[in-house]
């Protein structure tokens, strides 16, 4: 998954994404934990969609964590 090149990655901008995906990657955390517990509990009838709630909510926090991940690299190599 490659960036945009249209996203800000230097001085205050920087500060503001790695905010931004921090909270994007908790809220999609705690959909996929809900997702979880909702196909946990789902009636026999419903699990099978209820499953794929949950997988598309698991993808939906992967990819914020691997967005938040590329930016996190981003600030590290900038220190150095």
């Amino acid at each position: 998954m490659r960036p945009s090149s249209s996203i800000f990655t230097d001085g205050a901008f920087a500060a503001r994404r790695f905010g931004d995906l921090e909270v994007a990657w908790f809220d999609a955390a705690d959909d996929a934990y809900a997702a979880y517990l909702a196909w946990r509990d789902a009636d026999r009838d419903e699990r099978a969609e209820a499953f794929v709630v949950y997988q598309a909510a698991l993808d939906r926090e992967e990819a914020a964590a691997r967005a938040l991940q590329i930016q996190t690299a981003r600030c590290a190599q900038r220190v150095r």
